[in-house]
C-alpha cells in the first residue's frame, strides 16, 4: 500500500478515533460500487455488504440506547425517534461531520457528477463504515464511535419535538428503503360540515401501507403516515 494512501486513511482514523487492524476492511467500507479497476476491467469489492451489516448494527445500538435513556417515552415515540436517527439525512449529516465524502473511492463518472456530496452515497458509506468497525473491533468499539452522534441527535429531536411529524419521517424512510415518495389519497369523508371526519390512505409504489382518520385532512395524513411507518420498518 502506498504511503500516501496510508496517510489518507490515517487522517480518517483520527477523525473516527478508531484505528483499524484490518486495513482491507477499512478500504472496502470506503469503496463505492461505481469504482472499478480499469486495468483489470473488473469491479472490485465494494461497500454494499458492509452497508447492509452497518444498517443492522446501527438499529441495534440506537434501539438499545433510546430504550434505556428515554424511559418515559412510549413504544410509538421510540419508533419515531429511531426512524429519524437512522434516516438518510441524519446519516449524511454525520458523514459530513467527519468529512467522509472526500475519502470515498468513487468511479470517475460518479465523482464528476458530485457523488461525494450525494445524500445516498454519504449515508450508505457511513453505514458501511459502522459495519467495518463492528467486524474489526466489535460492538463495544462501534458504540464508542457512534454514541456521541446519537446523543446529540436525540437532544435535537426532543428539543424541537420532531417526533410528531410522521409524514416527514415516512418520506425519509420510504426514499431510503423503497426509493419512492408516499402518495396520500382521500378515501372518504363523513359527518356534518362543522365536524367532518376524513379517511386518508397512503400508498408506496401503488401499494397501500395504511389508513388514517382525522378531523382534518392534515391530521388524517399524519395518522396514515404513522400507520405506514409501523409497517415499513419490517421491510
Amino acid at each position: 500500500m502506498k504511503k500516501e494512501k496510508v496517510s489518507i486513511l490515517t487522517n480518517l482514523e483520527n477523525k473516527l478515533n478508531y484505528q483499524f487492524k484490518n486495513l482491507e476492511l477499512f478500504k472496502e467500507a470506503l469503496t463505492h460500487p461505481s469504482f472499478y479497476n480499469k486495468a483489470e476491467k473488473d469491479r472490485l469489492i465494494n461497500n454494499q455488504r458492509l452497508e447492509f451489516l452497518g444498517d443492522s448494527v446501527l438499529e441495534l445500538i440506537v434501539s438499545e440506547y433510546i430504550y434505556q435513556k428515554l424511559s418515559s417515552f412510549s413504544e410509538g415515540e421510540l419508533t419515531k425517534i429511531k426512524s429519524i436517527i437512522v434516516s438518510g439525512p441524519t446519516l449524511a449529516k454525520w458523514a459530513n461531520h467527519i468529512s467522509l465524502g472526500k475519502y470515498i473511492v468513487l468511479g470517475k463518472g460518479e465523482d464528476l457528477t458530485g457523488g461525494r456530496n450525494k445524500l445516498s452515497i454519504l449515508s450508505d458509506c457511513f453505514e458501511a463504515l459502522l459495519g467495518a468497525i463492528y467486524l474489526d473491533g466489535g460492538l463495544k468499539k462501534t458504540k464508542l464511535f457512534i454514541l456521541s452522534f446519537i446523543k446529540d441527535e436525540i437532544e435535537l429531536i426532543t428539543k424541537h419535538n420532531y417526533i410528531e411529524d410522521y409524514k416527514t419521517l415516512l418520506q425519509e424512510i420510504s426514499q431510503k428503503k423503497m426509493k419512492c415518495l408516499p402518495k396520500y389519497i382521500l378515501i372518504k369523508e363523513k359527518g356534518p360540515d362543522h365536524k367532518k371526519i376524513f379517511c386518508i390512505e397512503v400508498k408506496l409504489k401503488e401499494k397501500s401501507y395504511g389508513t388514517g382518520f382525522g378531523e382534518s385532512k392534515k391530521e388524517a395524513e399524519q395518522n396514515a403516515a404513522h400507520s405506514a411507518l409501523k409497517k415499513i420498518k419490517t421491510i
